[in-house]
């Protein structure tokens, strides 16, 4: 259950960068994220802490919630 967790918000992590305009590169650039790491965390194989999710949502311009939506 925790894995269908970390890939639904990856996958609106993912989502919500694309319709940004990001490349997964430069997000992780901005956000000052390694760019392994964002794939990983897009992937739902990294089970971030609620800080990088702040700085997520903070460098996307969206509230956590909207990261989280649907879980």
């Amino acid at each position: 259950m925790a894995k269908d967790v970390q890939k639904h918000v990856g996958a609106n992590i993912r989502r919500l960068r694309i319709d940004a305009g990001f490349t997964q590169e430069v997000f992780a650039e901005k956000a000052g994220l390694n760019r392994a790491h964002m794939g990983e965390i897009e992937r739902g194989e990294s089970n971030i802490t609620l800080q990088t999710l702040k700085l997520i949502a903070d460098t996307l311009r969206v509230k956590i919630a909207d990261l989280v939506q649907g879980v």
